[in-house]
């Protein structure tokens, strides 16, 4: 951001950018056991040392999904930093990390489990913002759908002959019986948290 603010002609590129927005959303999932890489960042102070981890949370239906990118820092005695977390990602686009070496198996295990119950405590918050975006989006649709075939039945209503109107009605109560059974398969979500990046920080000097 500072950079592009003192260049006119750059280019600030953030993750509202769809072509960066979609390799986020493409990126390998971290698993249990894996690795995990020790890195050293310039611009982050050299007393910050923890665990940064990046996670997608999700939440998905059959027919619609929604997912949010969460970073998360996590020291050393088990405390959570998000403003942290956000700096370090900030310093990790800007290509000022180098990494040393990477965990054993067990210790990474043993971080792994302990990233998942912080990101699973902190998660909640945008889990319940997904939630509640799917619940009105489906509540608009649903508004919408009733009121189309309540117009379409007034319209049927003006038809004079009984049998016709009879069936024609019955055609349109099947129909809505259909959309509403949809509607409710939507409303069947599927929750998702997945561990995208995971890593040891140690700051390093400045510039």
């Amino acid at each position: 951001t500072k950079e592009a603010e003192k260049l006119p002609s750059a280019r600030h590129i953030t993750l509202e950018e769809p072509k960066i927005r979609g390799l986020v959303m493409r990126l390998p999932r971290f698993v249990p056991g894996q690795p995990i890489p020790l890195i050293s960042i310039n611009g982050v102070a050299e007393e910050l040392q923890g665990f940064w981890s990046l996670w997608r949370i999700a939440i998905a239906t059959t027919e619609w999904n929604r997912r949010r990118i969460m970073p998360l820092f996590l020291t050393d005695d088990d405390k959570v930093y998000m403003p942290t977390a956000r700096h370090i990602w900030d310093q990790l686009l800007s290509d000022n990390s180098q990494v040393l070496s990477f965990l054993d198996t067990d210790t990474s295990i043993n971080v792994y489990t302990r990233l998942q119950k912080a990101a699973e405590e902190h998660g909640q918050a945008i889990y319940e913002a997904l939630l509640q975006e799917h619940r009105a989006n489906l509540a608009h649709e649903r508004e919408k759908t009733e009121y189309a075939f309540k117009a379409k039945r007034k319209v049927i209503e003006r038809i004079g002959l009984q049998q016709v109107r009879n069936h024609r009605l019955n055609i349109i109560d099947q129909e809505e019986n259909r959309s509403m059974e949809q509607l409710d398969r939507k409303s069947q979500i599927y929750p998702e948290m997945v561990p995208l990046l995971l890593s040891r920080v140690e700051g390093g000097e400045s510039g």
